[in-house]
């Protein structure tokens, strides 16, 4: 529950900060998963530093992920 509200919190300060920020310029982007391949959008002037970070993001999770099964499935647990 303390991990949802964070969540809900940081997405606020984030929206209330871009509202009333005076810069004109802004960037996003998007990932999908469809089962465990991503599908990356991005649109403004720093959207290929984003993607280029959620890739990374994504690439790492699935590393982790799949060492962590590889470790659980060799213990047995």
């Amino acid at each position: 529950m303390i991990g949802f509200v964070i969540i809900f919190l940081g997405t606020v300060f984030v929206l209330v900060a871009s509202i009333l920020s005076s810069s004109a310029s802004s960037s996003s982007s998007i990932v999908i998963f469809i089962g465990p391949f991503p599908i990356v959008f991005g649109s403004g002037p720093a959207a290929s530093c984003l993607i280029l970070l959620s890739i990374v993001l994504t690439i790492s999770s699935a590393a982790i992920f799949y060492f962590m099964h590889k470790k659980t499935k060799k213990t047995g647990d």
